[in-house]
């Protein structure tokens, strides 16, 4: 072979052994690079299933701890506000309200009867917020959005318990009722015009407390019939008792009770009523029945409004006009 041939065979051998060389390199790092990035999807994915894994983890906690503690609750929290409904048809029935006439002195006292009817009725009406509240104790707002029932069983519980609040919101709607228990000389006014200046709702300090007396603390349940018969009679007894004075502003609308002279806590009572209802029911269907938003009354608590006869037809009517405007503008503040 010629001198050229040799030189230009030796130059290919070269060139072909450097191409083979990039090759080489080239197919190193990009099974490098590619490895690389298998590896980082590798790990993405890994945490992605790490999350989710988590999530499912804590939805499963969230969900037996509502079975566990919520779900109990809520059973007993639907038989309180049966109950409770039941107890505030029967004060349209004109024989209770004998019962609830005041025994002391309207001007000196807090507390104003000790008789078995307003105790009956002061408890029937503390159940259910007080179920709220050791509802409120053992549920996290967050955990709550994996059971949509318990959910919205615990929003309409929040909406019974700021009724309380919300008196002179609702002596405000239409038709407008005069409503001013907070003037100077309070206890002579509401005396002669009860309807106008008896207090007829109450503020969070003295509702709290109140609903504290129907929950046994140290057993972490309510109380039963006779415990709080005993504690309600225990505070009439000692007007010094730091609870007198909450207890006694709770029973406030019940003393000395007709429709009549407190129409405000009619009102009050009746946007309770829708509510109750609604608790109840709501705890019999399943999570995945949607409910309205809107509140009808049940047309057998009309007829039974109606057939007792003693609430006039104006103050019955206003008052369920009030209590489903009412009922459904606060149920939408909560879902909003």
């Amino acid at each position: 072979m010629s001198l050229p041939e040799q030189l230009v065979s030796a130059g290919a051998a070269t060139f072909a052994a450097g191409l083979s060389l990039a090759s080489a390199i080239y197919v190193a790092r990009a099974t490098h690079n590619t490895n690389k990035d298998l590896e980082v999807l590798k790990s993405k994915l890994a945490a992605e299933s790490a999350d989710a894994q988590s999530e499912r983890q804590y939805e499963y906690a969230a969900r037996k701890k509502i079975y566990d503690e919520a779900e109990p609750l809520i059973m007993r929290l639907a038989d309180s506000c049966q109950f409770a409904a039941d107890r505030i048809i029967e004060l349209a029935d004109s024989r209770r309200w004998e019962e609830l006439r005041a025994t002391r002195d309207i001007s000196a006292y807090w507390m104003l009867s000790k008789s078995s009817e307003v105790i009956a009725f002061a408890r029937a009406l503390l159940e259910p917020l007080a179920c709220y509240t050791l509802l409120s104790d053992k549920v996290n707002l967050v955990d709550l959005r994996f059971d949509a029932r318990v959910n919205e069983i615990y929003e309409l519980a929040r909406c019974a318990y700021k009724v309380h609040l919300d008196d002179y919101q609702i002596a405000a709607m239409e038709p407008t009722l005069r409503y001013d228990p907070v003037v100077p000389g309070w206890r002579e006014k509401r005396a002669k015009e009860p309807s106008t200046y008896w207090w007829q709702g109450l503020t969070r300090g003295r509702l709290d407390p109140a609903i504290e007396v129907c929950i046994h603390r140290d057993a972490g349940r309510l109380t039963t019939v006779n415990e709080f018969e005993q504690r309600y009679l225990e505070i009439f007894n000692n007007p010094d008792d730091a609870r007198n004075k909450s207890l006694g502003l709770f029973c406030n609308p019940l003393y000395n009770f007709t429709p009549a002279d407190r129409p405000v806590y009619w009102r009050m009572l009746m946007c309770q009523l829708l509510i109750y209802r609604r608790i109840s029911k709501r705890s019999r269907l399943d999570g995945r029945v949607k409910t309205r938003s809107g509140f009808d009354f049940d047309r057998r608590d009309v007829d039974s409004l109606q057939r007792l006869g003693k609430v006039g037809d104006a103050l019955l009517d206003s008052s369920f006009e009030v209590a489903t405007q009412y009922t459904k503008s606060l149920i939408a503040k909560q879902r909003g």
